[in-house]
């Protein structure tokens, strides 16, 4: 989760907010969950990691208030980079096991992580998603099974900072043969048991995700009957 502050004209210049942060002592300091949802025409917009805010914000609605905005906060105003969307798809590629559920997960830049990448032009957000799983694990037989919502992070692209929302697909795969794309820096592909992938997930925004899917994931394992296959 990432969070947005439209640069207001009475506010200081972008650099002097990263070294003093953003205030209102009056009724605090409205921030927007999306940059779909910023109003139009807005200037210079800060991104914010809610995690490094004094007050955590609830991870729903348009926006929200929080009592200031701290320096260390704020991602992108030293040097500032103008955030830039990026949409990205990904798999929870699942298999039910009598007493649990094992996913699929690939070893990446020193991480465990989900297979996931960035849509191409044109292509739709689920056909996205499959293929970046297809590619990055080696596999064509490959069914969607339901949508799980989505994740958002951010980093430093260039002049820009990209700020990546992926869309989520559980999905499940009678291919227990796997490969690696070591194009895209994939040393390892390997299932793990739910709580053993938890643990060892190298991205807390995914650990999170994966404790709001949880439950849909497990429940939809157990109601999906028919063989799993392509489709």
């Amino acid at each position: 989760m990432l969070l947005f502050y439209p640069v207001a004209a009475r506010d200081p210049d972008p650099s002097v907010l990263a070294e003093q942060g953003v205030s209102a002592p009056d009724d605090g300091v409205r921030l927007w969950t999306t940059l779909e949802a910023l109003p139009e025409d807005t200037g210079p917009v800060l991104v914010v990691d809610p995690r490094r805010l004094p007050d955590r914000p609830p991870e729903n609605g348009q926006s929200v208030h929080v009592s200031s905005v701290p320096p260390a906060a704020i991602c992108n105003a030293d040097p500032y980079r103008a955030p830039a969307p990026v949409t990205a798809g990904g798999g929870y590629v699942g298999c039910p096991l009598p007493d649990d559920v094992a996913l699929l997960l690939i070893f990446r830049r020193g991480v465990w992580d989900l297979p996931k990448g960035t849509k191409d032009p044109g292509e739709s957000v689920e056909g996205c998603a499959r293929r970046e799983v297809q590619e990055e694990v080696g596999i064509e037989a490959l069914r969607l099974v339901s949508t799980l919502g989505t994740t958002q992070h951010g980093y430093p692209d260039g002049d820009r900072y990209a700020v990546k929302r992926t869309h989520w697909y559980l999905m499940r795969t009678p291919e227990r043969a796997f490969e690696p794309d070591r194009r895209e820096g994939i040393r390892r592909v390997a299932r793990g048991r739910w709580s053993v992938a938890r643990a060892h997930m190298g991205y807390d925004t995914l650990r999170r995700h994966m404790d709001r899917v949880e439950d849909t994931v497990r429940a939809a394992l157990r109601s999906s009957i028919s063989p799993p296959g392509s489709s």
